[in-house]
């Protein structure tokens, strides 16, 4: 009669599991550092000008999402482009 002892299998699945789990956080840690980096290029190679309208945009579509209004007082002190 052959006596399988499955708490060292269990053992090894455990570790086998723990290892893929570790790979894993170092290959997502590995991703964020390349788009980190590849925003932080991003926005070195924009002109100012190009930076401050990212910026208002950022902001208008941070306050969008919020479902947030406009402030009156923009409303009233806008600057016709036209």
């Amino acid at each position: 009669m052959v006596i399988i002892n499955l708490g060292e299998a269990n053992a090894q699945s455990r570790k086998r599991l723990k290892e893929l789990e570790r790979v894993e956080q170092e290959r997502n840690a590995e991703n964020d550092a390349k788009a980190a980096e590849a925003k932080k290029r991003h926005m070195e190679i924009q002109s100012k000008q190009t930076l401050k309208e990212m910026k208002k945009y950022k902001k208008m579509s941070k306050r969008h999402n919020n479902n947030g209004r406009e402030p009156f007082f923009k409303k009233w002190f806008r600057r016709n482009k036209h």
